[in-house]
């Protein structure tokens, strides 16, 4: 009891050194917070990587341009209401759960890389995050872009999450509490599928069931 405190006050700098203490990450922040190189998102190959740039004007026009090319019946609001809205549940619930299966289906190779090797961090500690999203905001358009050479919307959105990350075993909390509600902020870019873009003869200009395949990036949390 108190010679453990004492004994962590003495390692501890004094207050007015000017050091630096450097804090370790939690593990639910590593979980939110992937970098603009994780491909975290809409998740296509290359998605959100640091080669990316997002165009000006000129360039956002041409790739839109493209994108009514290869998807004559694109439409912005529609793919935002129903497109987006309903693969944020989806790709957001499939990660929370660790539901490799599911998200393999709608992502591409950079972004399900990222997202297996934190759900693989997770399974080896015997971790669970809380699946619940509180709150998801309507999805924006932030930019038009070119993504590994193809024609690419990105979104921005706001989720709130729970940070409560439990243990498999015990089920007892080790990091977190249920009330802790914070919020994350991502970035998801969508990519046309294959076959999307160049539809069988007599399926021309209808989307895929599964309307693409994601990639993108997390933004930091609040």
């Amino acid at each position: 009891g108190a010679a453990g405190a004492a004994g962590a006050a003495a390692d501890a700098p004094p207050a007015d050194s000017g050091a630096v203490v450097v804090r370790e990450p939690t593990f639910w922040e590593k979980a939110t917070n992937f970098g603009s190189g994780s491909g975290f998102g809409w998740f296509g190959d290359a998605a959100g990587s640091v080669g990316d740039r997002i165009f000006g004007e000129t360039e956002q026009a041409e790739a839109l341009r493209e994108l009514r090319e290869l998807m004559p019946d694109f439409d912005m609001d529609k793919f935002l209401t129903e497109e987006v809205a309903q693969k944020q549940r989806d790709v957001l619930g499939a990660y929370l759960r660790g539901d490799m299966e599911a998200l393999r289906r709608c992502c591409r190779d950079a972004a399900y890389g990222a997202l297996h090797k934190s759900v693989m961090e997770r399974e080896a500690h015997q971790l669970q995050m809380d699946e619940r999203l509180l709150f998801l905001s309507d999805p924006e358009i932030e930019s038009v872009r070119y993504i590994g050479g193809m024609p690419t919307p990105v979104v921005s959105f706001e989720a709130h999450q729970l940070n409560c990350v439990r243990s498999k075993s015990t089920k007892q909390i080790v990091e977190g509490d249920e009330d802790d509600i914070r919020a994350v902020h991502y970035l998801f870019a969508l990519q046309p599928t294959e076959d999307w873009a160049e539809p069988e003869p007599e399926a021309a200009g209808e989307a895929p069931a599964d309307g693409g395949e994601a990639g993108g990036e997390a933004g930091g949390e609040e």
